[in-house]
């Protein structure tokens, strides 16, 4: 494991020198820039925003304001900065790519999104900015700040076995499976000898804090080989042994048993599963409309994403650092139940979680999408039977985005009207 006595100290407020050393990167990087120089039209300095990772084949959008309405609009992309005068302003791109034919809205705005292209080199600049046309601006144009972004690299795949105890060999398979994805996050798998569910859990560190993912259904000592994993953890790295928050994925069962495990333990907080609790401990305050950011330390963050569907407190977790989506019983190879899917209104819930998940990853960089058990056989579109407690031949336990996708597509094309669908890593199982 690394060695965290130097991110430590960087954590008051100098994360960006981390950025000198790859492996202290702070997961909240920000590649972009604004470099100024705008034009005054006839609502002010137009105003550009660049969102986006400027990791490859992610979204990227750069959003004007602040600009004339209806009018012309050039976009100037340049691989280095010119700083030249022009129209009466600061040109700062250098003119490499030049793209006409914008037009703004009645209220002086314009979108632009695309894919940020894939295999370009990390750390490669470019700088963007608008000139608009304004019969205000001191030659009959305005432009707007310039930004600079950086492209950068995804997050590279951590470890996870092609394969778990999945029931064959109880007599010597261990209670909970532990497995090392990176140096700071652990999964963790119920042994399934122990409950036919087999839940797997997650254990993301941090400098002040540990966050895990689920306590399991029971049965386990969880709390021991947690606690465990965080006292070696930092004691590797040279620091003190950070706080534990439990916190869940949702509220269910075999999710939340292990919780007592952990209730009174010193410097742990366990988070009630009910949805009004995860509301007021994480800071939510428009459920489900809102995201949220955790910190772990102040160099690593989790970004949690309300997904009400298959739970009123279903909840996903983005994690910045390894670009690991997780999504409990929202999404994962196997029955994708939506309880009371139509009488209770939780399909509509659902298929907004969903869109809500896409829209929120379509930007960032994706790595894995890791969900709370296996169904799914390794034979696309075959399932175990709900309740098998030995499953020798397991789909992998990760999904991807274009699978999340999938899913998003197929809820949506249901509207109102859902049914059982069986597509080759997972089944949709609405009931009534």
């Amino acid at each position: 494991m690394r060695n965290l006595s130097l991110r430590r100290a960087l954590a008051t407020g100098a994360c960006a020198l981390a950025f000198t050393a790859p492996a202290l990167r702070a997961d909240s990087f920000d590649p972009w820039t604004d470099l100024g120089n705008a034009l005054v039209g006839a609502n002010g300095n137009p105003v550009l925003v660049g969102t986006g990772s400027l990791v490859g084949d992610t979204q990227l959008t750069l959003a004007l304001g602040d600009a004339a309405a209806s009018a012309a609009a050039t976009l100037v992309v340049g691989f280095d900065t010119l700083g030249a005068p022009f129209k009466g302003g600061i040109l700062v791109p250098s003119p490499d790519i030049v793209l006409s034919g914008f037009v703004t809205t009645p209220g002086g705005a314009l979108s632009l999104t695309a894919n940020w292209p894939s295999g370009l080199v990390d750390g490669t600049d470019f700088t963007f900015q608008w000139w608009i046309s304004d019969a205000v601006g001191p030659k009959g144009f305005a432009a707007s700040n310039a930004v600079r972004g950086v492209a950068t690299d995804a997050p590279a795949a951590g470890f996870i076995p092609t394969q778990w105890i999945s029931g064959v060999n109880c007599g010597t398979d261990p209670l909970i499976q532990v497995e090392q994805y990176d140096d700071d996050l652990f999964i963790l798998r119920q042994s399934m000898c122990t409950d036919f569910e087999a839940p797997f859990m997650y254990l993301l560190m941090g400098a002040d804090r540990a966050l895990l993912l689920d306590t399991g259904a029971g049965g386990i000592p969880i709390a021991n080989t947690v606690n465990g994993l965080v006292q070696q953890w930092a004691t590797d790295n040279g620091i003190p042994t950070p706080d534990l928050v439990v916190a869940h994925t949702h509220e269910h069962g075999d999710h939340v048993a292990g919780d007592n495990q952990f209730n009174g333990n010193p410097n742990t907080t366990v988070v009630s599963p009910g949805a009004t609790a995860v509301q007021t401990f994480f800071g939510f305050q428009n459920w489900p409309n809102e995201i949220v950011t955790f910190e772990l330390d102040a160099c690593r963050s989790v970004d949690l994403i309300p997904a009400p569907g298959h739970s009123n407190a279903s909840l996903a977790v983005y994690d910045r650092k390894t670009g690991v989506l997780f999504t409990g019983d929202t999404f994962y190879p196997g029955f994708l139940f939506i309880f009371g899917a139509v009488s209770q209104g939780n399909f509509a819930k659902y298929q907004a979680s969903i869109q809500r998940l896409v829209d929120f990853v379509a930007d960032k960089p994706l790595t894995h999408i890791l969900g709370n058990h296996i169904e799914m056989t390794s034979t696309p579109g075959v399932a175990y039977p709900y309740g098998t407690n030995v499953q020798p031949n397991e789909h992998v336990i990760w999904l991807t985005r274009e699978n999340l996708l999938e899913l998003n597509a197929a809820v949506r094309a249901m509207g109102t009207n859902p049914v059982q669908a069986v597509f080759d890593d997972f089944i949709i199982q609405p009931s009534s």
